[in-house]
């Protein structure tokens, strides 16, 4: 059994895939793995990897391929194809820019029986929105729209390296996004791993976080790791800035489904 699973999905993004894998190479330490999910392709994406691992046949690895299914999906093929104690979930437009980076994720979750996932990025807290014009909506139309996010949950208190968030403070709120995400394996795993009724992504990091509270009572939270991404790497903002239309429908979809499943807590 590995200590670490490095989980890598991967949708064209042979420019940045030898960047990542080399940060992975450079950076982790200890006993890992990385599992890579070739979702999609059409880029070289996949004779970067290939290249990668053959000028590194030390490293443990695995390569999966999926039919461009997205994040979601993808996601749960690494992580049930992982080995690891822990897995960790890094996203493809990601270069992790930290000696040590996975170890220092873990310290919190080994350290309090009650931490299940540390975020390299940002906590919040969700709570529902008395005012929100979508919630009132007819839930038909509602689903319809591709121009805004969805009002029917509000974020407070964000945590992280750029809100002024303390090196060595967790900050435990009641979501976190992935990317990079170091969760326990075997709660992930009792858990049902992410809900793909999310699909293609959005919101399912945050459904997660409140299935295994009301399951095993455990929280989350960000303790911030050094790591490099731009919103031009990204495939869910086409300028840079702004969010793809499927993404904010996407997004309107599951904001109905979180709020359905966990309208007890939020």
């Amino acid at each position: 059994m590995k200590d670490y699973s490095l989980n890598l999905t991967i949708h064209n993004k042979g420019f940045l895939v030898p960047s990542v894998l080399q940060a992975f190479k450079d950076r982790t330490v200890g006993n890992y793995e990385i599992v890579v999910v070739l979702d999609g392709c059409s880029d070289n994406s996949e004779e970067e990897v290939v290249k990668f691992f053959k000028e590194n046949k030390d490293i443990s690895h695995k390569i999966f391929y999926a039919d461009n299914v997205f994040e979601t999906k993808a996601n749960n093929i690494a992580a049930k194809n992982s080995d690891g104690k822990y897995i960790i979930i890094v996203q493809d437009d990601m270069i992790v820019n930290e000696d040590g980076w996975n170890q220092r994720l873990a310290t919190p979750v080994e350290k309090f029986d009650d931490i299940y996932a540390v975020t390299a990025r940002t906590s919040y807290n969700y709570i529902l929105n008395p005012n929100s014009t979508h919630l009132a909506m007819n839930k038909e139309d509602d689903l319809k729209i591709d121009n805004c996010w969805s009002d029917i949950v509000l974020t407070l208190d964000h945590a992280e390296k750029e809100k002024g968030l303390p090196r060595d403070m967790l900050a435990i709120r009641n979501s976190v996004n992935r990317g990079p995400l170091l969760v326990r394996h075997d709660i992930f795993e009792s858990a049902g791993y992410l809900n793909e009724k999310f699909s293609p992504q959005d919101q399912d990091d945050a459904d997660l976080n409140y299935r295994v509270f009301k399951k095993f009572g455990m929280h989350c939270g960000c303790y911030w790791t050094d790591f490099i991404s731009d919103l031009r790497w990204g495939g869910t903002r086409p300028d840079g800035h702004n969010p793809a239309s499927w993404l904010l429908k996407a997004h309107h979809k599951n904001t109905r489904h979180l709020f359905e499943d966990h309208e007890d807590i939020l």
